[in-house]
């Protein structure tokens, strides 16, 4: 995170490490249930095989808050596109069920209406977390913040020409400010609180550079894959007939 603050520990108990074939850091996620995370689809791009570490704060002490899992599939979005960067989600089916404690939780996933209506407004303050690169070019040890408001369509449009800028996608930065999410960060929530509680709005997907003042930040819009999370939890019930066992614990409002 450039122009972060460090957040403090148990305050993003659904921030998920997620970890590469040798168990190293290599991209931020989020916990959705006790089974699933999700992420940027571009962070499976040259992996097989990934595990997650969750109620973790600072990357390289052990406190004991910290539960690793194996992910048993990761399931990319169909229509990910590797070039332009447009569907950029991915989910991870974890091995065994996330233990939840005041280090780790889910969070909420809104309706999608509910999201277009209230949450996506320009100027909304959405709170993003990660361990990526700070402003010395360092990944940070400890849970990096930013908070950076929603930015509308046309004005994300025109600041980050010749990008097409999808309508899967959020804006978000303050023009002029070097706030941004950056290498590292990927695939990390972009939260928001409304009415008490905290939904997730975005998940960290691209930029120009890192904190490059006329530049914003793009996330994907979750909701707007509501249905395909929902098909592929599904889907995963049935073929490993585990129908209603997830669906109690899914929370989307």
């Amino acid at each position: 995170m450039l122009g972060g603050e460090v957040g403090k520990k148990g305050e993003s108990p659904w921030q998920v490490v997620v970890l590469n074939a040798r168990g190293n850091f290599h991209c931020g996620g989020v916990l959705i249930d006790r089974n699933w995370v999700l992420t940027a689809a571009h962070c499976l791009e040259n992996n097989l095989r990934f595990g997650v570490r969750l109620g973790d704060y600072e990357l390289l002490r052990k406190e004991g808050t910290e539960v690793t899992l194996t992910v048993v599939k990761a399931f990319k979005h169909p229509n990910y596109n590797r070039d332009t960067v447009d569907n950029d989600i991915a989910l991870l089916r974890l091995q065994t069920p996330a233990p939840y404690n005041n280090y780790i939780a889910p969070i909420c996933l809104p309706g999608q209406a509910m999201a277009e209506r209230v949450l996506h407004l320009n100027g909304t303050t959405t709170v993003v977390t990660g361990w990526g690169k700070d402003d010395s070019g360092k990944y940070s040890s400890a849970l990096n913040v930013i908070k950076v408001p929603l930015v509308n369509h046309s004005v994300c449009e025109q600041q980050m020409f010749p990008h097409t800028i999808s309508e899967n996608v959020l804006c978000a930065g303050i023009l002029g400010q070097k706030i941004d999410a950056c290498e590292g960060d990927s695939g990390g929530p972009m939260v928001t609180l409304y009415h008490g509680t905290w939904f997730l709005v975005g998940l960290v997907s691209w930029g120009e550079g890192c904190g490059q003042i006329d530049k914003l930040g793009i996330y994907t819009k979750v909701s707007n894959y509501n249905d395909w999370i929902r098909k592929v939890q599904e889907e995963w019930d049935k073929t490993n007939n585990l129908q209603g066992v997830s669906a109690s614990s899914r929370r989307s409002v």
